[in-house]
Formats: C-alpha cells, sequence, structure tokens
C-alpha cells in the first residue's frame, strides 16, 4: 500500500507548492474552451456604444498637402456702367406763389416720369401757455410748422380731351409726403400743369427718349 499512493503523494504536494508559489504557467493552448465548439464573443471597447447602423461608411475627402495646386485670384473684369436710357426734359426748382405753369409735351417713347420735391413754407407762431413744470407759470412758447396754405399739383392732360391722365400733389386733396412721383406709361400729346402755393418745389420730368 506504501508503494502505491507514495508517487501519487509526491505529486500533489509539487503542485500545491507550485500554486503558491505564482509560478504556475498554463501549457500553450491549453486554456479555457468554449462548450460546443462556438466562438467567444467579440470584445467591445470600454465605454463606446455598439454602431446604431446610422452612418454608412463612405470614401473620405482627401488631405491636402503641399503638393496640391493652390487656388489663384484674378481681378473680376471691369463693366461698363449702364447709361441712363431715360431723357430729362424739365428740371426747375419753382419758389410759390407764382404763375401757374404749363407745358406741352408729345410723348412718342413712354414713360413719362414726373418727380417733385416739396418744402413747404414754415410759419412760427408764439404761443402764451401755462408751463407745465416748475412753478407753472404764464411763459411765451414758439412754435414752428408748415404753412396750412402750402400745396402743390401736378396734372397731366390730353391735350385734344382735356381729360386727366395722372394727377398728384401735396396738401389740399393729398398727403403731406414731401417726395411723391406720377408716371405715365402710354404714348400721346400731352399737356403738363404746375400750380402751387407757399412751397419751393423742386420738379425733375424724364421721358424714354425723345
Amino acid at each position: 500500500m506504501t508503494r502505491v499512493y507514495k508517487p501519487f503523494s509526491v505529486a500533489v504536494v509539487l503542485v500545491l507548492v507550485l500554486a503558491s508559489a505564482g509560478c504556475a504557467e498554463l501549457p500553450p493552448g491549453g486554456g479555457f474552451e468554449w462548450s460546443g465548439g462556438a466562438s467567444p464573443p467579440e470584445e467591445t471597447p470600454a465605454g463606446d456604444d455598439p454602431d446604431p447602423g446610422y452612418l454608412a461608411p463612405v470614401t473620405p475627402y482627401p488631405t491636402e498637402t503641399s503638393d496640391m495646386a493652390r487656388p489663384t485670384f484674378s481681378r473680376p473684369p471691369e463693366t461698363t456702367p449702364t447709361p441712363d436710357t431715360y431723357v430729362t426734359i424739365y428740371n426747375q426748382t419753382i419758389q410759390y406763389p407764382q404763375a401757374t405753369k404749363a407745358f406741352s409735351f408729345d410723348l412718342t417713347t413712354p414713360p413719362l416720369i414726373i418727380e417733385f420735391g416739396v418744402e413747404p413754407k414754415m410759419i412760427t407762431r408764439t404761443k402764451h401757455a401755462k408751463s407745465d413744470y416748475g412753478k407753472r407759470e404764464y411763459k411765451d412758447y414758439k412754435q414752428t410748422f408748415p404753412s396750412e396754405n402750402a400745396w402743390f399739383v401736378v396734372t397731366v392732360r390730353d391735350r385734344e380731351s382735356g381729360m386727366i391722365v395722372a394727377e398728384e400733389g401735396f396738401g389740399k386733396l393729398y398727403s403731406t409726403d414731401t417726395q411723391k412721383k406720377v408716371f405715365v406709361g402710354r404714348s400721346g400729346n400731352y399737356q403738363i400743369q404746375l400750380a402751387g402755393n407757399d412751397a419751393k418745389v423742386h420738379v425733375l420730368m424724364r421721358a424714354g427718349g425723345v
């Protein structure tokens, strides 16, 4: 009995000594194997989510190197300004009051454009009123405002029938906008009338060709 178990006892002691010394190594190819011949699962890097499949792989753009051609810059070609196709037929400043002016014009190449700017006469008046501040004493206050009599009208009529083709103005029946325009878009023989009061008016008339 002693001869049979002695080699076994020696082997057990040897294994325990090697394990306690930390020198035990697995023989090559002697690691664990997955049952049924299945492959081990692929490792996923810590902290990364699996690809959800929203992005499709494509070829990257080439990285720029010093050998690549650099863009060149050139001055754009100079363009010739387009000349004004309109012809100025009247360009005057009129100080009212004065007599009404009227002109005839045969418009063969429309349009006819009449632009005018109005500077109404300003009236300054003194008003004696009670102050809203301090001791609320009565004082004289100066007030400046456009004259109630300031107005201007430009009227375009057909010379044969006398019918008004276009009309615009400042004051009276018209708004107090100081910059306005009259547009006549068809050919004809017209009479252009300018009338006003208590205002300085600059009038510019242009036609499509004469």
